[in-house]
């Protein structure tokens, strides 16, 4: 289902470098596709619509939307205008401490008014991304991750604190406990974890906790589990040499059978049709790809 439309096939022409910048003025709309990268939508002229999970967000110059990966979306330009989309490998979040425990709070994806100061200070962030993917030193890659890094990890901060009312030592510290509790479930969503054993190690009551865990992920605790794991999915099925019955085995399946029905139903393709888009996208971006 990952589609490349007009000049956005550019993106996947930048070699191997896991961020790619491009700076967009055509007037294409796109239809319904999705990525297996982050996108970053940032206008500076004119205004941008993108209707994501089937709602419409309207971007001004000054505005962000962050789009994760695998997020069903369309994208409508104006006849004029100009605005700049990075895509973010997987892996950046991945390699990030933190950042994949927090991933749901992305999800389906998020607006960043310009007028808000989250915005305002991330905002810099990217422009300081542009301006060094912009000199192609040495280091180009590295200091351009590190700033797209710093801008996610500014943005999920945000959205993090944004979830608390209250600013009591109290709730600051369960916000600690859920953060480490996050993190927990996302470094072992390939094994057997039931409700009840992570609530214990909350040290809350299973009700207690499934209650406030809804609350501050805005799902269940088996979603957020299965979510987890689907991303887990991704990560290992996008290492092109790992046989898809090892992944299914690293990802804690007990049968490819049961890995191939799960992945499909919760991502739409099968593990091998996923797998062949990404590689299909990686020989694109060779330098000789028409």
């Amino acid at each position: 289902m990952e589609k490349s439309f007009g000049s956005l096939r550019q993106l996947d022409h930048h070699g191997r470098s896991p961020i790619r910048i491009y700076c967009n003025d055509e007037s294409d709309d796109y239809p319904a596709h999705w990525h297996m990268q982050y996108e970053i939508i940032m206008p500076v002229r004119e205004g941008y619509s993108a209707s994501v999970d089937g709602r419409l967000y309207e971007l001004l110059p000054g505005d962000a939307l962050i789009i994760p990966s695998g997020v069903v979306h369309e994208i409508f330009a104006p006849e004029e205008g100009r605005r700049y989309i990075f895509m973010v490998d997987q892996d950046v979040v991945y390699g990030t401490e933190g950042l994949p425990g927090i991933q749901h709070l992305f999800y389906p994806c998020v607006h960043l008014r310009g007028e808000i100061p989250l915005c305002q200070e991330g905002a810099e962030y990217l422009w300081q991304a542009i301006r060094e993917d912009s000199r192609k030193e040495a280091l180009t890659d590295a200091s351009v991750m590190a700033w797209i890094r710093l801008f996610l990890i500014h943005v999920g901060r945000g959205l993090f604190a944004a979830g608390s009312e209250s600013r009591s030592e109290h709730r600051h510290q369960m916000n600690e406990n859920f953060l480490d509790i996050y993190a927990y479930i996302t470094q072992h969503c390939n094994e057997k974890m039931t409700l009840e054993d992570v609530a214990a190690r909350s040290g809350y009551s299973k009700y207690h906790f499934s209650r406030m865990f809804k609350e501050y992920t805005g799902m269940s605790f088996y979603d957020f589990y299965l979510r987890q794991r689907m991303l887990l999915c991704r990560q290992l099925l996008s290492e092109l040499s790992l046989p898809i019955t090892e992944v299914a085995s690293r990802a804690g399946f007990g049968s490819l059978a049961t890995f191939n029905r799960v992945f499909k139903q919760y991502e739409g393709v099968t593990p091998t049709q996923y797998r062949r888009l990404r590689q299909q996208r990686l020989e694109d971006a060779r330098p000789d790809a028409e």
